[in-house]
Parts: structure tokens; sequence; C-alpha cells
């Protein structure tokens, strides 16, 4: 019997030492899915454990202190029993613990957890072999993930185009032709910022603000790989960072200069847009409009340096503060020309195309890099396509592709064109400006320009003048049953109007209830503006501009191009009494 005993013992470890196996690199589907099922069996033995050592943990204390620490401890025990099963731990400790028990017992969740530290292990085994690199022809990614990538949009496609939705009013639609005319389209999406950045320069040639295109690099030690192919001294001499940390350097850095540019009353606004580097290391290009003095407003800049220049000059100092006096860091680590008025969109283009379908002339030109003023030129063909590389890049290391920066929120613009003109009768005029705007006509399309008229100008901090309505609703999923805030309309903040907008419930097909038809009608053509409450937003790190509002000027000065910015060095020290150094004890959230 003990012989027995012992191996039954023997087999259960064994079982539960292949439950815990780490993820391989190498892992497709087959092997993740059973390795997810397996993760998720043995999850509610481990759930019962943490729930247990939590309660005992915390027995001595008393309501509501015991609640409080009983859930702190459980998200810490948990995150502890995650984390070497290469699942994310859970940052939200509000959650419903019943909706996180559920996600961490279920075999789909799984799966996602361990496809995503797939990719995140195959792309770090490819950055320390240096097989990411234009050399070895596997530019931005290797060539393992693009596959995997190319496979998941397969079969994704396989599944839209095979799943059809209903409403309440029993039409029925294929989910694949929906996401045909939605910005999950690359055209679509193309054609949405390039519509934003017309309007942007529209209004800024307009408004006279002051435009530039920079370039932002990161240090050396965040490169793995020289364009010959050979792994970088820096990089292994810090540790080998990863992709992600290169990301979030450049947001922090970001983050500190704009809060130096809000001091200074250099008000800027416009776009940034991420893109790899050939091993795959992130850098910034972006075009942004600066707001002129008054001076300039009026003509008489003189020999004064411009705002432009002066912005220009003040986010080179913070991208050179760290590691500026490594070689090459003065000339590549941070670039900026001045746009002229009328271009800018032109100039900007390329770079939109590049990172969502190559249309254009990119696909002629096809992708390069520099290194230390070398240009790289990438292999194109069906497996090296750049747009789709740099798509599968920013998919695999979760790093957003473009940003706008000082602009009103475009859910609200998207949201006005759910809004039919009947619910405008009693609009107030702005609303129905707005409304203008982002709608097209006999005459013309949707105007971004004439948006951010209507919303109060570029670069107002949460002063825009529209925001997306919300109610309260209970919403049935996968885990859990939760109370969530669902768009219904756009809220007028000063007037206090909300223009409910056109929107229905959809299910599968052959899903609905009676019961649920009826109800979901009801809420359809319910009408109480008192329903909606104001949106939620997040907490806003940025430095707070406490001065009037900024007036619109008629005409643009321009300065006098933007190449040598270091020359405005000293009048950085002397304006703001500061050295060119930026102190590194800023902490901001980046954009």
């Amino acid at each position: 019997m003990a012989e027995v005993a012992q191996a039954v013992a023997q087999i259960a470890a064994t079982q539960a030492a292949n439950r815990a196996r780490p993820v391989e690199p190498s892992m497709r589907g087959r092997e993740l899915r059973e390795l997810a099922r397996q993760r998720a069996d043995m999850m509610p033995q481990a759930v019962e454990r943490i729930t247990t050592q939590a309660a005992a943990e915390v027995a001595g204390l008393e309501d509501p202190e015991r609640t409080i620490y009983h859930r702190e401890r459980f998200f810490a025990l948990l995150a502890d029993v995650l984390a070497p099963l290469d699942a994310r731990p859970f940052v939200d400790t509000l959650q419903d613990l019943g909706g996180i028990i559920a996600r961490v017992s279920c075999a789909y969740w799984w799966r996602r957890q361990l496809t995503r530290a797939a990719i995140a292990k195959r792309e770090a085994a490819g950055r320390e072999a240096s097989e990411v690199c234009a050399k070895r022809r596997q530019p931005y990614v290797t060539h393992d993930t693009v596959h995997r990538m190319l496979e998941q949009d397969e079969r994704n496609r396989a599944t839209l185009e095979g799943t059809e939705l209903e409403n309440a009013d029993g039409q029925v639609f294929n989910l694949g032709e929906l996401a045909a005319k939605s910005t999950a389209n690359p055209a679509i999406r193309r054609g949405e910022l390039m519509t934003r950045i017309k309007g942007c320069e529209a209004w800024a040639d307009e408004a006279g603000w002051l435009g530039i295109f920079t370039t932002h690099t990161t240090p050396s030690r965040y490169h793995a790989t020289k364009h010959n192919g050979r792994p970088n001294p820096n990089w292994e001499a810090a540790g080998r960072p990863t992709i992600k940390d290169g990301q979030q350097w450049l947001c922090k850095t970001w983050a500190r200069a704009r809060s130096a540019l809000q001091r200074r009353g250099l008000g800027v606004f416009g776009f940034r847009v991420a893109e790899p580097h050939q091993d795959g290391t992130p850098h910034w290009h972006a075009m942004l409009w600066v707001e002129p003095s008054a001076a300039e407003r009026e003509g008489i800049a003189g020999s004064m340096p411009g705002n432009a220049c002066k912005a220009a000059a003040l986010l080179r100092a913070y991208w050179l503060a760290d590691s500026g006096d490594e070689s090459g860091a003065a000339e590549h680590r941070f670039k900026a020309v001045a746009l002229n008025p009328g271009g800018a969109a032109g100039y900007c283009a390329k770079y939109i195309s590049k990172g969502i379908d190559g249309h254009g002339a990119t696909l002629d030109e096809g992708h390069h890099d520099e290194e230390d003023g070398a240009k790289i030129v990438m292999e194109q063909g069906q497996l090296y396509e750049g747009a789709t590389r740099v798509r599968f890049w920013a998919r695999a290391h979760h790093i957003r592709q473009f940003q706008a920066i000082g602009q009103p929120p475009v859910t609200a613009w998207r949201e006005l064109r759910r809004v039919e003109a009947a619910a405008l009768q009693f609009a107030p005029e702005g609303l129905r400006l707005a409304w203008d705007a982002t709608n097209k006509t006999a005459e013309g399309g949707a105007d971004w320009g004439l948006y951010l008229t209507a919303q109060g100008g570029a670069a107002s901090g949460r002063g825009y003048a529209y925001a997306v309505a919300t109610e309260k609703r209970e919403v049935v999923g996968r885990y859990e049953t939760a109370t969530q805030a669902k768009h219904v309309g756009v809220l007028d903040k000063a007037a206090g109007f909300v223009a409910r907008s056109s929107r229905k419930e959809w299910k599968a097909r052959g899903t609905w209830s009676p019961e649920q038809r009826e109800q979901a009608r009801a809420r359809a053509f319910e009408w109480s503006a008192c329903g909606a409450s104001l949106p939620r937003t997040r907490v806003n790190n940025c430095t707070q501009d406490k001065g009037p509002t900024r007036p619109q000027a008629p005409r643009a000065v321009h300065c006098d191009g933007l190449r040598g910015v270091d020359r405005f060095a000293p009048w950085l020290r002397e304006a703001t009494g500061e050295h060119q150094t930026p102190p590194p004890h800023h902490h901001h959230e980046p954009i």
C-alpha cells in the first residue's frame, strides 16, 4: 500500500509540475491550448489556498480594516501565483473577486495570457541573439512573430465573417462587414488620421501657430543591435533593457518636457508617431504646432528667438539630459525642422502610411532606418512588407503608434456621428457647429479644424466644450455582471444639454428573447437628459495652466529655421533661471 501511495504522489507531483511548466517561445496553437486548460484546472485549488491564507493573516483585525487588508493580501498572494505561470497580475484591486476567480479558472483567459508571454519571450530571445535587424532580414520583429500574427489575423477574419449579429428590430448584419466599415479597416483608420492632421494644420495656420517636425530617439543603451548585425556593448552593459523600457523612457522624457513647456507658457498641440528602428528599438516623430508669443502676433519679434525655436531648444535639452555626451547624441538624439504653412499634412502622410498599410508612395520608397547618419534599407516582399511588420511590432510590444497631443477627444467626434439631426433641434449653436464638422455634406467631408474650433481651440486641457455623455447600465459578461458607463450621446458642458445618439443593441443572431427585445426597444426610445452623467476622466498629472485663456492669433510670424536650436540654450538658462540640463526628479505619467 505504501508503494501505491508513493506512486500516486509521484504522479500527482509530475502532473502539477507539467501544469506549472513555463511557456516556451516556440509554443503555438495546440500546445498553448492544452497548457491553458491545465493552468485553468489547477487554479480553483490555488485560489482556495490563498483565500484561506489571506483570511488567516488578517484574522486579528476588525472591520473595515479586515476587509480592506484581506483584499490586498488576496491580490498580493494571487500575483505571486500568477507571475511564475506567465500571467499578468491584476492591477485594479477594486475588481469583483468573483469575476477575477472566474477569469483565472478559464482556459480562454489563460490562452490569451500564454500567447502574450510566448510572443514576448520569442522577441526577447530574438533581440538577445541579434536576430531582429536588417542584416538578418528580420527588421522590427522576428519572422516567427510575423507568421503567428498573420495566422491569428486569418483566424479572426474567419470568425468575424462567420458571425452574424441581430438587433432588437430583427436587422441582421455580418460582423466581418461591420468591421470593414470601422477604424479596424486600415484604410479607414489612415483616412481618419489624415483628416485630423489636415484639420489641425488648417486651424493652426489660421490661428498663427508655428509648426515644427521633430524626431526623438533613445540613448544608445536601448539599442540591442548595430546596423552591421553585431550586438551593441552599451545594451549589454545596461542590463539588456527591453523595447518596452525604451518606450517608457520616451514617454517619461516627453512628460517632463511637456510640463516644462507648460510652465513657460509655451502651448503646443499636434501628433506623435511611434516607429521601430531596425532592431525594434522605438523612436518618435512628432508634428507640433507652438503658440506664438504676443510679439510674434504683432510682427515685432525682432531678433528674439520665436516660441517654436524656444520649444525646440527645451525639448532638445531634455532629450540630451540623459547620456547627452555619448557619441552621436548631439547630432541624432533630437532633431527639429520648421514646417511651412500648408505642407505639414503631406510631410507627415508617409509616416502615417508606414505604420498602417503602406499606402501611396511609401510602397515604392520602402522602409529604411538611419544609424549614425547611415541609411539602412529594409528588405521588401510578402513576408517583409514594412507596414505589416510595423503593425505587428506595435502589437507584440503593446506600443501605441499614434497619439494626439493637446487636442479635444476623438471619442466625442465619433459619438457625434451617431447623433441624428432631429436630436439637435433644441441644441445650442456651438453643439450644432461641432455636429456639422463631424459629418460629411454635399459640400465636402468632415472637418477636424472646425471641430477643434467648436471645442474651444487647441491646448485647452480639460476646458473643451463637449464630451461623451454616459449612463450606468448593467452588463452581463463572460466572467461577471458589472455596472458600466455606456455611451449615450454628447454633452454640452456649459448648457447641460445632451444630444442623444442613435445606438442599437446587438446580440448573436437567434439569441434574443421577447423580453430582451422589448427592454432594448424601450431603452432605444428613452429621452432623458438627466439620465446622462458626466464622463469619467483619469487623473491628470500635468502642470495645470491657471492663467487666462489663450487668444487665437490671426496670422503667423515664422522663425528662421530650427536646426541650430543649440544657440538658444543660453537664453533658456537666463529666461528661466534653470540649467540647460533639466532636473531628474520630476515624475509625470506618460501620455
